[in-house]
């Protein structure tokens, strides 16, 4: 089958790796859903049967995998979480920048409200390249955002792809040399 996708005159293409790597994407998350959340819920579905079985016959039982069932959903509820915030952040939109990258442990200042893709652009790429570097900050000057990340360990080649693409997509510019990562977005 050939999918055909129509686009205004003016909008830039995506490369065609951006689709294979949403499509490796999607089954990351699937994988996740399957073995994790999916067998969480049966486990949780079984346990609540056992609960109902005992209720009548061992009460104090019951009540014991009743209390065990609340510790599973809660290690569910924490993997659910886990997995949206590697999909889509919801403080990005709701409270920007600052907010989303503290989880990060990124260091920012200055910072107010971007154009979504722009803090979209920053975000990712710094999640991308967070775990590989020992700081990270991001500031505005005022006239463009500044990302940077020190200490960077080995940079393996998609994540670092990954992130210039995400910044040269806005219009900014990411670069490598020696421990260190630095990217500039521009806001005007």
């Amino acid at each position: 089958m050939i999918a055909i996708v129509l686009a205004p005159r003016g909008v830039a293409a995506y490369p065609l790796h951006v689709f294979s790597d949403f499509d490796r994407e999607l089954r990351r998350i699937e994988e996740a859903l399957h073995h994790g959340v999916q067998q969480d819920l049966a486990a949780t579905l079984m346990a609540v049967d056992l609960a109902r079985e005992l209720l009548d016959s061992d009460p104090a039982a019951a009540g014991r995998e009743l209390d065990d069932l609340a510790v599973q959903v809660e290690a569910a509820l924490q993997r659910v979480r886990a997995l949206a915030g590697t999909v889509y952040p919801s403080t990005l939109p709701a409270r920007g920048l600052t907010d989303a990258l503290r989880p990060l442990d990124v260091e920012t200042a200055n910072l107010e409200r971007y154009p979504l893709e722009i803090e979209e652009a920053v975000y990712f790429s710094c999640l991308a390249l967070r775990s590989l570097a020992v700081q990270a900050r991001v500031w505005s000057d005022g006239a463009a955002l500044h990302l940077e990340l020190v200490g960077v360990a080995a940079v393996g080649g998609d994540e670092l792809s990954h992130a210039r693409e995400r910044i040269a997509a806005v219009g900014g510019q990411l670069g490598l040399s020696a421990d260190r990562v630095s990217a500039v977005v521009p806001l005007r």
